[in-house]
């Protein structure tokens, strides 16, 4: 199989059998490091990242919440919208969130433990059977 990467962002939509992962409001310095860690993996099958902004598209939020297997939102830079969903999104099966705010971080303890402080903890455990080693 052609191991490859399919972007997906708002308004699309992609339906396919693929592993596929969920980036919220990755900062452009993560972004950066998930495309180098992504280039430097040696990927066993294809794989669809879904990620989403700061478009205000709540439908397109929840179809690929329910698509991707793995979840990752940074909730050091959200929008109305994302701040409103926070709770839910972090409650959701399989969600890595990064929040800098201490105080924050305790109460969001309470409804998901998967509390972390970089996105490569995330590919890893995302992707971890997903690579070649």
């Amino acid at each position: 199989m052609d191991n490859r990467i399919t972007l997906i962002t708002p308004p699309d939509i992609f339906e396919n059998e693929s592993y596929s992962i969920l980036f919220i409001h990755l900062s452009e310095k993560d972004q950066t490091t998930v495309s180098k860690w992504l280039a430097d993996a040696n990927l066993t099958e294809h794989i669809n990242i879904y990620f989403y902004d700061h478009d205000i598209d709540i439908s397109w939020l929840f179809y690929a919440m329910a698509r991707c297997e793995y979840k990752y939102i940074d909730l050091n830079g959200l929008n109305y919208a994302t701040t409103a969903l926070s709770g839910y999104i972090v409650g959701k099966k399989n969600t890595c969130y990064r929040c800098s705010d201490e105080n924050a971080s305790a109460v969001y303890h309470y409804i998901n433990q998967n509390r972390i402080t970089t996105v490569e903890q995330f590919l890893e455990r995302a992707l971890h059977d997903k690579i070649g080693r």
